[in-house]
Order: structure tokens, then C-alpha cells, then sequence
């Protein structure tokens, strides 16, 4: 990506990360309003794709440079085709690693199924799979995944655990600084001994998301669940 404008400031830099906004994506430009992000970052299910024209997901990068994963409630083949002003693909590929305004950002899409028979169904080979690739490129300071690791910011509405151990396992491997999940509907987060965070940004469309902050000092990456406003 071309770190001119925003991104390029030495310090500083906004991050917003937001998910499971399933067709609300007015959500989205009133947490962009808020906060006034440099770069923002989903956890997929923007919302089907009778619900979100591609003009829809333009308007929101035409604001903000935007990565995606994917989810079991997204246009696809739209998000696979957007790009950032700078030519950058919206949509990370699965097991791949970007690099935005000095971060280290990788993706694991889709939720876990024992088959294939959804394209967004996700086997514990392909976690695995994914996980190593991103591993084998190095330290990532943020994974981006729609599914939860099991254990961990995984609790479900219900109180349940709504995690998958295929996502613990990729955690535990790529060992991100800050794991992004979502799918649950639930803001909540997990803090490791040793800083690291895992943090379910939450529904969107109910007023959920993350807010992290990166300077190019070497101080780590600081992250905290935030509430978007209301109309």
C-alpha cells in the first residue's frame, strides 16, 4: 500500500475494526464518523449479497482503506473484486499477509463445518492450513478471523462457548498480538499474561466495535472495545 496521506504520520495511526454488520452498513460510516479512522478492518459478514450492492462497500472504501476477511454472511464475489484507492484488494485471501501502515495484518475466513458443502464452510484442515502459511511468513501483529478461537472471547449469547479449537490452534500458531473474531454478536475480549488480546469486535449494527492505535515506536499495539453511537 502507498503510506501517503494519513498513514504515513510516524505516529499515531487509528485503526478501526468492526463486524457482523449484516446489511447495516450505515453502522459502519457512523463508527467512521466517530473515530475518524486512518485504516479499517472487518471480520466479515457485511451482510448478504441481496443486501449489500457493490456501490455499498465503494462508499466505504472511497472514505477509508479497508481489509476484510470473510464470513457465512458476505457478498463474495463483490468483496473479492473492491479495491482500495491504491489498487490493494479489499479482501485478504485466506492465509495471506498484508502490510498497512507498518502493520503486519493476515486473514483466516469462513466459519467451521466438517464439509465443504458452503463456499464459506471452513475445515479444521483448512485452518490449519492457513495458519501455517501465515506462520511460515513471519510475525503478524494482527489475524483477522470470523470464526472465535475456542476458550477465548468466544462466549455466545446464550453464555455458551461459540469458539472452534481449529481457531485456537491458528492463534496459538501464528500468535498474533491481537486475534479479531467475530460471528458471535458478543463484545468481548480476553487479555493473555503476556499482553496479547483476543477480542470479538461484536455486532456492528448494535453499536459494537474495536478501536486499536499503532505508532512505528515499538510500543505494542494498543486495542479497546468501543460503543458506536446511535443515529
Amino acid at each position: 500500500m502507498s503510506e501517503s496521506g494519513p498513514l504515513a504520520r510516524k505516529r499515531g495511526v487509528l485503526i478501526l475494526a468492526v463486524g457482523d454488520m449484516h446489511g447495516d452498513l450505515a453502522s459502519v460510516h457512523r463508527a467512521i464518523d466517530q473515530f475518524a479512522p486512518d485504516l479499517l478492518l472487518s471480520c466479515g459478514d457485511w451482510g448478504d449479497p441481496n443486501q449489500v450492492a457493490e456501490g455499498d462497500l465503494l462508499a466505504i472504501i472511497d472514505r477509508v482503506p479497508t481489509y476484510t476477511t470473510f464470513g457465512n454472511h458476505d457478498p463474495f464475489v463483490r468483496l473479492k473484486r473492491s479495491r482500495n484507492r491504491d489498487g490493494s484488494n479489499m479482501l485478504i485471501d485466506q492465509g495471506a499477509v498484508v502490510t498497512v501502515a507498518g502493520l503486519r495484518i493476515a486473514a483466516i475466513g469462513g466459519i467451521w463445518a466438517n464439509s465443504h458443502s458452503k463456499p464459506y464452510y471452513v475445515t479444521d484442515a483448512d485452518v490449519a492450513e492457513a495458519a501455517h502459511a501465515i506462520e511460515a511468513a513471519g510475525p503478524v501483529d494482527v489475524l483477522l478471523t470470523h470464526g472465535c478461537p475456542i476458550g477465548l472471547a468466544d462466549r455466545a449469547p446464550s453464555g455458551r462457548k461459540g469458539g472452534q479449537r481449529c481457531f485456537l490452534l491458528a492463534f496459538q500458531a501464528v500468535k498474533p498480538w491481537i486475534h479479531l473474531c467475530g460471528h458471535l454478536h458478543v463484545a468481548q475480549e480476553h487479555v493473555l499474561k503476556d499482553g496479547r488480546k483476543v477480542m470479538n469486535v461484536g455486532q456492528c449494527s448494535l453499536g459494537s466495535a474495536v478501536v486499536m492505535e499503532h505508532n512505528e515506536t515499538g510500543d505494542p499495539l494498543a486495542a479497546r472495545l468501543v460503543s458506536v453511537e446511535a443515529v
